[in-house]
């Protein structure tokens, strides 16, 4: 008997988060800021349950993608019939390690089928994408799903992706190899060479400013994304990054961020937030006296509570700097003992542990 296709439930309300698996943020994509959106949309609905007898299909209404995709419902059919022709031909390069310790790339299609047909859009997923869809035991990115679709360029939407598997603190994306991130962001092919279209980025420059530099522009200045992510500044006043050079060329790049901790400020009243605000400015201005670590997260939290960002970020960089020098003090204290110890042993008798 043949096996009937299975439609997991749409419902009324778009998912908060988009669970997506470590192998598959790493993984090399080009999509567009359009195909992008349509991806996440299925992501965003998927569960590992929907798997258990075969690929599923996933079926959204004309309603449902005017609403989340933010397209006049008249307009939704002329504008994704071109970006569903185009995604259903994506490929996603899976990295793998051969038994030699080499790196290898495995292109495999996303979808087995795209189809918009009667005011519905049915994505099938590539069944030989199974593990890399719904495993999650090398970690996962959370995605926050409405933020996500406020951002407008596709760059910055996968930096916002990178950057989303590593929420937890003291987890941060290692620097990344600039031949390693040209592929994350789709700019070299399966062979590690440049795109023929995208021939431009063989200056590191350009990519730097496309990729790097205007993504975090938009994630720092968009109004949802700004909400819960903050960017330092380099010694070199690079916003968000910076560079790793051999000599004059440019070989990783170091993403500078911090995710905040929304649910902080959300539940701050604003009477409790002016109240911390005075006290702790008049504290600060009138007698002169540094705040404390804790008190300045305080106010950098109170000044998030009635929408001023600016000045928390500026708050909130003034103790990354504080953090970073007392981490700089502790590591000069160590490395002054153990020089004194390494003298005591050469000048005494050494003896065995």
């Amino acid at each position: 008997m043949k096996k009937t296709n299975y439609y997991p439930s749409i419902g009324p309300v778009l998912p908060k988060h988009i669970k997506k698996g470590h192998q598959l943020v790493f993984s090399r994509q080009d999509l567009s800021a359009r195909e992008a959106d349509l991806f996440a949309l299925m992501m965003a609905h998927m569960k590992a349950p929907d798997w258990d007898e075969r690929a599923p299909v996933y079926a959204f209404s004309c309603a449902q993608l005017s609403d989340w995709l933010h397209i006049e419902s008249r307009h939704v059919g002329s504008i994704l019939s071109p970006v569903a022709e185009r995604l259903s031909q994506r490929k996603v390069g899976v990295r793998n390690l051969s038994d030699k310790g080499d790196e290898e790339f495995d292109y495999i299609p996303f979808f087995k089928r795209l189809t918009y047909k009667d005011g519905q859009l049915f994505m099938i997923p590539n069944d030989e994408l199974k593990v890399e869809y719904i495993e999650y035991n090398q970690g996962f990115a959370l995605i926050n799903t409405r933020n996500f679709f406020h951002l407008k360029r596709e760059y910055s939407k996968r930096l916002y992706e990178l950057l989303s598997r590593f929420k937890t603190e003291g987890t941060r994306i290692k620097i990344q190899n600039i031949e390693v991130l040209k592929g994350l962001f789709g700019i070299l092919d399966e062979k590690g060479k440049l795109k023929s279209n995208k021939n431009s980025f063989e200056n590191n420059s350009v990519f730097l400013k496309r990729c790097v530099r205007d993504s975090i522009e938009e994630i720092a200045t968009n109004f949802q994304t700004r909400k819960e992510l903050l960017f330092f500044t380099s010694e070199n006043g690079e916003l968000g990054y910076r560079v790793q050079k051999r000599g004059r060329k440019i070989i990783g790049i170091e993403f500078l961020y911090r995710w905040l901790e929304s649910s902080t400020f959300q539940e701050l009243n604003l009477q409790d937030a002016k109240e911390t605000i005075r006290k702790l400015e008049l504290k600060r201005l009138q007698s002169g006296e540094r705040l404390k670590i804790e008190e300045l997260q305080l106010l950098a939290t109170a000044y998030r509570a009635i929408d001023h960002y600016d000045t928390a970020n500026e708050i909130e960089t003034s103790i990354n700097q504080a953090t970073g020098k007392a981490k700089q003090s502790d590591s000069h204290n160590l490395e002054t003992m153990l020089a004194q110890i390494e003298t005591l042993k050469a000048m005494g008798d050494n003896p065995e542990y």
